[in-house]
């Protein structure tokens, strides 16, 4: 993601700070294109015992807790990048990526708002909800709302579907992607690991890496191969060794 900015922003883009999520790769990340300061929170444990991550209150910690010297806040999730040089010409003053499929929830793969808006917005708005109703707000889904509260002009970013419909999401007329779920993989979170199959995933980062975003019929098969395989084994591996089994 970071390298991908610091290629197609023209150096628009000054500085980028990272949240530490595994809490383990502060070194690392430091390394990166355009890092100037790496943050690493204790983990919220009401949050955590929710969904089993924290991403609302790191986010909400990071934006609050940071001296921004630049005109705007960009907020990027590590598995959206933008894939052409006009990406930023492409914004408006308050630009905020939707949800697929709805027309008001926001999502943080892609937010884009002045420093001076910062304090109108709560990552974490609702969230903890998601304990006890179904279909509450994940993480930031609340900011399109809450910055529309402050009568600025809001623009709301639709998507087009990528890899044929069968995974990721572009905004900005293809300007900017999405994958999603890239940190199921890459996570420690076991629960979420079987929402997506490890083996397709190697096909859809393989494509991404040839800059290229569409399924050939042959990719096509493989992956319909590597869906019905991937059920049997989780079942089979759930029969054998019970709840404790990991889906792959």
């Amino acid at each position: 993601m970071l390298r991908q900015v610091k290629k197609h922003s023209a150096g628009q883009v000054r500085e980028a700070v990272i949240v530490d999520q595994s809490r383990t790769s502060q070194d690392a990340l430091t390394k990166l294109p355009l890092v100037t300061k790496v943050l690493t929170f204790s983990p919220d444990a009401a949050q955590l015992a929710v969904e089993g991550h924290d991403h609302p209150a790191a986010l909400d910690r990071a934006v609050q807790g940071t001296d921004f010297t630049t005109s705007h806040v960009i907020v990027l999730d590590s598995d959206a990048f933008p894939v052409s040089d006009d990406w930023i010409e492409r914004l408006d003053d308050i630009s905020l990526a939707l949800v697929p499929g709805s027309k008001s929830n926001t999502h943080p793969c892609l937010m884009v708002f002045p420093v001076r808006l910062k304090s109108s917005v709560n990552f974490s708005q609702d969230y903890l909800e998601r304990a006890h109703r179904k279909g509450a707000p994940d993480t930031g889904r609340r900011v399109g709302t809450q910055l529309k509260a402050t009568g600025e002009a809001v623009t709301l970013l639709s998507h087009t579907p990528a890899f044929n419909g069968y995974r990721g999401s572009f905004y900005l007329d293809g300007a900017f992607y999405h994958h999603g779920h890239g940190s199921f993989m890459a996570g420690d979170h076991d629960q979420y690991k079987g929402f997506v199959s490890q083996a397709s995933e190697k096909l859809y980062r393989k494509r991404v890496l040839q800059h290229r975003f569409s399924l050939t019929p042959l990719d096509i098969a493989g992956l319909f191969v590597r869906y019905v395989w991937r059920r049997f084994a989780n079942r089979l591996r759930f029969a054998l060794r019970g709840p404790v089994s990991k889906p792959e």
